[in-house]
């Protein structure tokens, strides 16, 4: 599991305190690593220990408004929580499929298919 505190001697920051609620007010995750001077690795461990720590914090799958915002009701909150299941749904059967192409590959590299 990866850790999420932030490493030792670094600044602690609330990414929530940055967003407003809606996704009409989406920030992008440039629009906020410039303004609070992080690169995204550390925005997004930022926004995930504050997620799990209770905030309600919204990635938009919008094009034409991506980024991130507060969830302002119960609905967008519940919707977003299903959209994290589809995704993780469609990965786990990317990763089934990668598990059964295993038995196809070599045991070692230059060894043919």
């Amino acid at each position: 599991m990866q850790n999420l505190q932030p490493r030792k001697g670094s600044r602690t920051i609330n990414i929530s305190n940055f967003l407003n609620v809606g996704e009409e007010n989406a920030q992008t995750a440039k629009t906020l690593c410039e303004l609070l001077k992080l690169d995204k690795r550390a925005l997004t461990a930022a926004i995930e220990r504050e997620r799990r720590g209770g905030k309600p914090i919204i990635a938009s799958c919008d094009s034409a408004n991506p980024g991130y915002y507060l969830a302002g009701t119960q609905e967008e909150m519940r919707a977003y929580c299903n959209s994290l299941k589809h995704r993780a749904e469609e990965i786990n059967k990317t990763r089934a499929a990668c598990l059964k192409t295993i038995d196809s590959l070599p045991k070692e590299r230059g060894l043919k298919y």
